[in-house]
């Protein structure tokens, strides 16, 4: 089966980065069949190994308030080993964010020990929230008064939150949908919002680089970076009269350089593949979660069709091919997307077949194979001088001689292969058939 591990949740997931855990916050605005208001942060042990299917909890800790987005950093450079698993942040329906240690919360039995700071700047839910990648101690966040904040994290317990950024003119955005750190440069970022506008800042000039957003001014729910590409994005958009993905060049921003049209309803999440950038995953209110070829634009596949929205998604950082899903109808699934790669829906007809391509991971980088007469061959991927994707590989033939014996009768039978002539290839048996009478 695709689905690999499971649990009964309604909530935003989170991965850490280095170690096999998955974190779960509920969701903001959800009902279970209890009708509950409390909201809970839970760990749970990602081990795939093991032969149950439920996700087992390793920690957990109540929340004042429900979560609107979750990020989990590795831990800021100055930190100890009290922060060895990093640092969790989540944006809050109140407006604020809280930031938890992960380590406490698995490791402690006291409930409320876990809790670092909470971080109190932002108007309305906080759905933009994000750690860097290259820069582990700064976060960004934003929400619905359109205001980009960066937080120094370097010591959790005292935060330190840099001048607040807000674009104007007819570029400001409104309430800010998602922030995304650019995966090659530390002081690149970009935030999108419901009013369509997307912005890409330059923090060390404190300033945005470029704004744009497409002629219909769509709703932009997510956007994600080119892992390969720095100057690539793709955003979303939530609106079901118009569900694009659309990938844009912050170099000319007049118009997006391509679009996939699959989803019938609005995007509600998007996750590049951080091992492979041709693969794109997302899903949308049309109950449809599907990966994308980004070369091609096909559908490379996609997953059994459940009965609600999944409304989030991420790729596993530890192992290739693995995927997490959030849905509505209360369940975190862990998902084999090679599993799921033979067939997709189309038309919803489940079953028809599409044009599949090796991902990166399964390719073989090197190589290396033995030949007659002491011959070794090798091949690896050639390296790009420009730091692009690699198309080429690199051959190269040895020469092992252990046996000089063995080398020059295999050089001697070769050589009456490949001339085709018999009374040669008749001698060589002939004097075979001696040596062994002669050894007996």
């Amino acid at each position: 089966m695709a689905c690999i591990k499971s649990a009964a949740r309604s909530a935003l997931v989170a991965f850490a980065p280095d170690a096999p855990y998955l974190a779960a916050g509920t969701l903001a605005g959800s009902v279970d069949l209890s009708f509950s208001s409390t909201a809970t942060l839970e760990i749970f042990k990602v081990d795939l190994q093991s032969n149950a299917h439920d996700l087992p909890v390793a920690g957990a800790c109540p929340s004042a308030e429900r979560f609107n987005r979750l990020s989990w950093g590795k831990a800021p450079g100055s930190a100890t080993e009290e922060y060895a698993l990093g640092l969790l942040a989540g944006g809050l329906a109140d407006g604020s964010i809280g930031v938890w240690n992960p380590q406490k919360t698995i490791s402690s039995g006291d409930q409320n020990d876990s809790f670092v700071v909470k971080l109190e700047k932002h108007v309305g839910p906080v759905c933009g929230l994000e750690f860097s990648a290259l820069s582990s101690n700064l976060l960004a966040s934003g929400a619905d008064e359109g205001e980009l904040c960066i937080w120094d994290l370097a010591k959790p317990s005292e935060p330190n939150l840099f001048p607040s950024l807000r674009s104007v003119g007819s570029g400001a955005q409104t309430e800010v949908s998602f922030v995304s750190w650019n995966p090659k440069f530390q002081h690149i970022l970009s935030s999108t919002s419901y009013n369509g506008i997307t912005v890409v800042w330059d923090l060390r000039q404190q300033k945005p680089v470029t704004s744009f957003a497409d002629s219909s001014r769509r709703r932009c729910s997510v956007l994600q970076w080119n892992p390969d590409i720095s100057t690539q994005l793709i955003i979303s958009s939530e609106d079901d009269s118009s569900p694009s993905l659309r990938v844009w060049d912050v170099r000319k921003t007049i118009s997006p350089i391509r679009e996939f049209v699959g989803h019938t309803k609005g995007v509600i999440a998007m996750s590049w593949c951080p091992y492979d950038s041709s693969f794109l995953l997302t899903c949308a209110k049309d109950n449809r979660t599907i990966c994308w070829d980004t070369i091609s634009g096909e559908i490379v596949s996609e997953l059994p069709v459940s009965t609600n929205w999944n409304f989030d998604i991420h790729w596993y950082p530890k192992i290739p091919g693995v995927i997490s899903t959030s849905s509505f109808d209360a369940k975190v699934g862990l998902y084999n997307i090679e599993a799921c790669s033979k067939y997709a829906a189309v038309d919803g007809i489940f079953g028809t077949p599409v044009h599949l391509r090796a991902p990166k991971w399964l390719k073989c980088p090197v190589g290396v194979s033995f030949g007659f007469g002491g011959k070794l061959i090798s091949f690896q991927i050639s390296q790009s001088s420009s730091g692009g994707p690699q198309t080429s590989s690199e051959i190269y033939v040895h020469n092992v001689v252990t046996e000089h014996n063995l080398v020059n009768r295999s050089t001697e039978f070769e050589a009456a292969i490949q001339n085709g002539e018999k009374a040669l290839l008749r001698a060589i048996c002939e004097k075979k058939l001696q040596d062994s009478m002669c050894v007996m």
